[in-house]
């Protein structure tokens, strides 16, 4: 018993040799294998129609394309097969499917870049107001000793700043009460 590994080297009804192309053979117009019979892709053009090998990607007579490229993955399929063979997206609507993909993606990752904006924005908005409150926060002591207290300075006090005991900031005439 012999293994045959590819296309039969002859046909199957007539022993005529098989060049690989067409399904049919030259000489007695029949299948040369089953199998090819089997996978054979139909020419998409109407005056054609000749049963093309499985693998090929045009007609052997017309030369029109009998694959189609998935614009999902890339890679080729018969034009009458409904899925792409690899990632078995449907051909019908797959434009607008990519589209609406391309376009949901494009959304997130700008949603993705004004959240990482608005997290820095938020992050120096956060450290100007603790700077301006780290600012104006002065500290005083005040000792119990009268001999080791000292007023504060004019430099270290921020008239404009200061919240009188009625809960005023700053501006208030001091001693009108």
């Amino acid at each position: 018993m012999s293994q045959t590994t590819g296309p039969s080297a002859t046909c199957s009804s007539c022993g005529a040799p098989d060049d690989g192309e067409l399904v049919n053979c030259k000489y007695c117009k029949r299948a040369v294998s089953a199998d090819a019979l089997a996978k054979a892709i139909p020419c998409p053009n109407p005056a054609c129609k000749t049963a093309c090998r499985w693998g090929k990607q045009k007609c052997a007579l017309c030369q029109a394309w009998i694959v189609v490229s998935c614009i999902f993955c890339g890679s080729i399929s018969p034009h009458n097969c409904s899925n792409c063979l690899r990632c078995n997206e449907a051909f019908a609507g797959a434009p607008q499917r990519k589209a609406a993909m391309q376009q949901q993606q494009s959304h997130q990752q700008n949603m993705q870049a004004v959240g990482t904006w608005g997290n820095v924005a938020a992050a120096f908005a956060g450290a100007a107001v603790g700077a301006s409150i780290g600012g104006s926060n002065h500290h005083h002591e005040y000792y119990s000793s009268s001999d080791d207290y000292s007023p504060p300075s004019s430099n270290d006090f921020d008239v404009s700043n200061v919240i009188d005991d009625a809960g005023d900031i700053g501006g208030g005439s001091w001693g009108d009460d």
